[in-house]
Order: C-alpha cells, then structure tokens, then sequence
C-alpha cells in the first residue's frame, strides 16, 4: 500500500473517532468548513492553492533530483564493483 493511502486511512480513521466521541462538534465543524467553501471566491481558493504549490515546487523537484542522481551515481559504483 502506497504511503499516501496508509495516511489518508488513519487520517479518516482519526475524523471518524472524532465524530463518534464529539458528535456535536463534527457537525459544527463540516457546517463551518463548508461555508466557508461556499462563501469564499473560486478564486481565491484556486490562487491560495497555486500559491502555496508554487512555494513548495521548487524544493521538491530539487529533492527528487537530487534523489535521482544519487541512484544513479550508486547503481554506477555497484556495477562497476561486480564487474
């Protein structure tokens, strides 16, 4: 199972907890977000997000890369080891 899948079911499992133990609370807080969805522009939500993706971008793809050039470098060393 991927590391993005194990997190999003504890994460669900965690708000269904929540929801169980603050009833209440839950539909507070769902009723909240979701207005806030609703009154808020398309907009803004769409800029915030493009945004904040931008800021974070560069960073990643530099961590990747960097990432990728490592293997390589260590698949290279390996290989010419066993030969």
């Amino acid at each position: 199972m991927q590391p993005c899948a194990i997190s999003a079911r504890r994460v669900l499992g965690e708000m269904k907890e929540f929801a169980s133990r603050e009833p209440a609370m839950a539909v507070a807080a769902a009723f909240g977000v979701g207005l806030l969805i609703n009154l808020l522009p398309t907009r803004v939500v769409v800029g915030t997000l493009t945004v904040v993706g931008a800021t974070f971008m560069r960073p990643i793809l530099l961590t990747l890369g960097a990432t990728k050039v490592m293997e390589l470098c260590c698949q290279k060393t390996s290989t010419h080891l066993h030969s």
